[in-house]
C-alpha cells in the first residue's frame, strides 16, 4: 500500500482542481477537471461524482485511473484504482460531505480510489519519476 508524504497531501489538500484521467476498455482517454475530492487516509481517495458520464463509463470498464494536479505547493500525479460506490456506507458518507460543503451538489456515485503509484510532475532532473 502507497502511503502518502505530508509534502504530498499538502500539494493536493492546496489545490483547487485536479485533472481525472480514463480510459475505456479500449483504449479511449479521457480527462475532467475535478474539485470535489479529498483523502480518507493515506492511501485512499474519495472523488464525489455529480457530472461523470464517459468517466463513469470508462471506470466501469477499467477501474485504472491518473490524477494530477499543480498548485502552490507543487504538483505530482496519483495512479490508483477505483471502486464505485452507489448504495453504500461510503455513498452514504459522499452525499453527507457534499451537503456540509457544496449543498447544491448531488452525488450520483462515490468513486473511492485506492493509490497504487505517485509521480513527480515537477520540473527537475527526473520529471515523470516514480516517487511511491
Amino acid at each position: 500500500m502507497v502511503t502518502l508524504t505530508q509534502e504530498i497531501k499538502e500539494s493536493l489538500q492546496g489545490t483547487k482542481t485536479a485533472f481525472l484521467a480514463t480510459s475505456s476498455k479500449s483504449g479511449i482517454p479521457n480527462v475532467v477537471p475535478i474539485a470535489a475530492l479529498k483523502l480518507l487516509d493515506d492511501g485512499t481517495m474519495l472523488i464525489s461524482d455529480q457530472f461523470f458520464n464517459k468517466t463513469l463509463k470508462n471506470m466501469n470498464e477499467n477501474p485504472e485511473i491518473a490524477l494530477s494536479w499543480w498548485g502552490e505547493k507543487g504538483g505530482f500525479q496519483i495512479k490508483g484504482t477505483v471502486t464505485i460506490h452507489t448504495n453504500d456506507e461510503i455513498f452514504r458518507q459522499d452525499v453527507a460531505w457534499m451537503k456540509e460543503s457544496w449543498p447544491k451538489f448531488v452525488p450520483k456515485s462515490a468513486v473511492l480510489v485506492k493509490i497504487t503509484g505517485v509521480y513527480a510532475v515537477k520540473p527537475g532532473p527526473e520529471p515523470g519519476k516514480k516517487i511511491l
